[in-house]
């Protein structure tokens, strides 16, 4: 099979300027068309029109002409890189995203590092509790679940008193392990030592 025998389709070939040139011998592909005659001038942005036989009519825009100098056996000929005009461009949906926030001051950080500060007024009371709450509902050793609670107790008789940094540094040697649980009340208590 010779590379002359594969153009089996005909092309029209439509410059910039509006030119035509018909009849043109070519092998068509969805992203390349090889046409086997040199002396047609292919540049980029002129088009290719190929009419099939129910009557359609492709369009393609010629983004690199291609001319390829020849090899033994295989004559000069063009190579187009073509893009399809008729090609029904699908809209493209980006996956799904879905964030769940929770929380007083929740970010969203996307390929970046959050170097803010977070500050949240939240009356004591509440604070302890939810501490007593997320402890309770978490740790499973009844044993370190009562001493949790009696530090939780101790932190916040001590608030606002000198002897509260011994009472939160008591805490949290006792809580290491529970550390990501513990963690979005931290910067609370630590706030409570200034």
């Amino acid at each position: 099979m010779s590379f002359g025998s594969l153009m089996r389709d005909k092309v029209t070939l439509i410059k910039k300027d509006g030119n035509c040139f018909d009849n043109i011998r070519a092998f068509v592909q969805s992203d390349k068309i090889f046409t086997d005659d040199p002396t047609n001038l292919i540049e980029d942005g002129d088009v290719f029109e190929r009419t099939l036989p129910n009557g359609i009519v492709e369009r393609y825009t010629i983004l690199d002409a291609g001319f390829m100098q020849g090899t033994v056996g295989i004559k000069p000929h063009y190579q187009s890189v073509v893009r399809k005009q008729t090609k029904i461009d699908l809209p493209t949906q980006p996956g799904q995203i879905v964030y769940n926030l929770t929380g007083p001051n929740t970010r969203v950080n996307i390929q970046s590092v959050d170097s803010s500060a977070n500050l949240v007024e939240v009356e004591p009371t509440e604070l302890f509790g939810r501490i007593r709450e997320a402890i309770g509902q978490s740790v499973q050793d009844g044993e370190l679940l009562r001493k949790l609670q009696e530090k939780v107790t101790e932190l916040q008789k001590a608030q606002g008193t000198p002897g509260f940094v011994v009472r939160y540094k008591e805490f949290m040697a006792l809580a290491a392990n529970h550390m990501t649980l513990l963690a979005p009340f931290i910067p609370a208590l630590f706030q409570m030592m200034r």
